[in-house]
């Protein structure tokens, strides 16, 4: 009778056990599943700044100590130049994907959750 009515019936969890039994260890390991591609979105933050800091360095600091501070345009304008350049797009796109990765990355390991 349980059998045909058990949705129906309320009773406390266990009622039908002895005590005898040792309860099962749940591990969570729904987390665990997304933690490479969390790996994945840092490892291209930090060639995403990588790339940025070579790009600013090459612009803007390395003409700025080879020239004795004698510079032909504007530091703002050099700034401007290296950002825009091919390293610093290429570390900004790196970088946007990065946080594009570990935000889809923690979401699915929430909705995944239980």
């Amino acid at each position: 009778m349980n059998r045909l009515f058990g949705m129906t019936r309320l009773a406390p969890p266990g009622w039908d056990q002895d005590g005898t039994q040792v309860p099962p260890t749940l591990i969570e390991l729904t987390a665990k599943r997304w933690k490479g591609l969390i790996v994945v979105g840092y490892a291209f933050l930090i060639v995403g700044l990588v790339l940025i800091g070579t790009q600013v360095w090459n612009g803007l600091y390395g003409p700025m100590f080879e020239g004795q501070l004698n510079l032909t345009q504007s530091p703002t304008a050099l700034l401007v130049d290296s950002l825009t350049g091919t390293g610093g797009i290429a570390g900004g796109i790196a970088i946007a994907s990065a946080l594009g990765l570990v935000m889809y990355a923690r979401f699915m390991a929430w909705w995944r959750h239980g």
